[in-house]
């Protein structure tokens, strides 16, 4: 399993420890644009289960809570940084 596979993975499935990186007021507390979610997200894509498209590479631009979260994972997880690799080989659809 490739290193962002596994990072993706984990944070994909973590309870969002690192929600207190980012302003309990702001608008990146929305579920969908949590580190997690974004790691879901991508998994997808890359397993093909959804289509790379617009709306996607949209959702997935999404990533002030991903950006306050580096430094404040429980994992050590640079989430930006594994969404883009994964990413990197994927056409967009």
């Amino acid at each position: 399993m490739s290193d962002f596979r596994k990072d993706l993975t984990t944070c994909a499935y973590c309870p969002n420890t690192c929600r207190p990186s980012y302003a309990a007021n702001a608008a990146v507390q929305i579920e969908s644009q949590t580190p997690s979610a974004l790691s879901l997200i991508t998994l997808a894509v890359i397993d093909g289960r959804i289509p790379f498209d617009a709306d996607t590479r949209s959702a997935l631009g999404r990533r002030e809570a991903a950006n306050a979260s580096v430094g404040h994972c429980t994992y050590g997880l640079n989430m930006p940084i594994q969404i883009d690799a994964a990413l990197a080989g994927v056409a967009p659809a």
